[in-house]
């Protein structure tokens, strides 16, 4: 985009703004814009004086898994106020958090969840992301409103913590492994409760990057946004892990080297996403390939062993990923 130079004055020098980008973060005569000189480039910024967004999601007729894809989509892109329509006919809903596990889960291991009221479902839902709430509701209806406004700070922080829940996990599978704490349903319910902490601060740092237009350039928030769900696949794996460790009876030791190994793996990742380092990008790939040497001791073995060697090694692929949008940022 080419922009001529206008003269104002004897000594004035000016440019018109883009109107695209002038209307997007709403901005009027005498409004403050920030200017950033960085060798010959000029950086013009600027916070959009915020137009409330909103959404209504009519739910009636969705299953638990499509409620929680428009939601979960509706709250990442960044809406101020969203309006739930269900039925106020209907008596029972799934329960929200133990949809798969109380067909698939918890069921084989003996589990039975309650249905829930429209309500208690969606306050449930609700629960589950950070900074909005039920402010209003009637017959057929309620509506959430976020509580405050979110900012670079929060992201960075929640970043942050979306990290230390990952390393949580590691600690807490490798201690349940050590110490033999298998074959018991709560192992099941407590990673899965971890791994929804982290499912909020994923969500919680895709809604800051939407809500916040002059967050991060285009191309940098793109590769945030695939970090970001990659990060929430992994804990996926940990969720796995634990139905696993849940159902066997049987010790898992011999899947500590390889547990250890993948957690050093996810460990070199982040440091250099925080500090990026060539040596230790080399590093990285030396450790990739005794992950795989550590997992061929396993790929043969029956039992539920095999079965979690396999969610490490798809850990040590995803963080792989990981590492190539992080080489990429180098280059943004």
């Amino acid at each position: 985009m080419k922009r001529s130079i206008i003269r104002q004055g004897h000594k004035t020098l000016t440019i018109t703004l883009p109107s695209k980008w002038v209307n997007k973060l709403n901005l009027k005569p005498k409004d403050e814009i920030e200017l950033i000189e960085k060798d010959n480039n000029l950086i013009i910024t600027a916070y959009e004086n915020l137009r409330e967004k909103t959404a209504t999601i009519d739910i009636r007729d969705f299953t638990i898994p499509i409620l929680w894809r428009y939601f979960q989509s509706a709250y990442r892109s960044g809406c101020d106020e969203i309006k739930l329509i269900y039925d106020p006919d209907k008596k029972e809903y799934e329960d929200a958090f133990q949809y798969y596990t109380t067909h698939f889960d918890y069921s084989r291991l003996g589990e039975k969840i309650p249905k829930r009221t429209a309500l208690h479902t969606i306050q449930s839902v609700v629960d589950r992301f950070l900074n909005i709430a039920i402010i209003r509701s009637g017959k057929g209806y309620c509506v959430i409103k976020e509580m405050g406004e979110p900012s670079m700070k929060e992201f960075e922080n929640s970043l942050r913590r979306i990290f230390i829940i990952i390393f949580q996990m590691f600690d807490r599978i490798i201690e349940i492994v050590k110490e033999d704490e298998i074959g018991n349903v709560r192992i099941c319910k407590e990673i899965h409760t971890i791994d929804r902490n982290l499912d909020k601060f994923v969500d919680y740092c895709c809604r800051i990057i939407n809500k916040i237009e002059t967050s991060f350039p285009d191309v940098k928030k793109n590769l945030l946004f695939s970090t970001l769900l990659i990060l929430e696949l992994i804990g996926d794996e940990f969720k796995y892990i634990g139905k696993h460790l849940a159902l066997t009876k049987k010790s898992l030791k011999d899947t500590l080297p390889i547990l250890e190994r993948v957690k050093e793996h996810f460990e070199i990742y982040y440091k250099l996403f925080y500090k990026f380092d060539r040596n230790q990008a080399i590093n990285f790939g030396k450790n990739d390939k005794l992950v795989y040497e550590a997992y061929d001791e396993f790929k043969n073995k029956p039992g539920e062993g095999k079965s979690i060697v396999r969610h490490l090694m798809m850990m040590s692929k995803l963080s792989f990923a990981l590492i190539e949008l992080r080489i990429e940022m180098e280059f943004c």
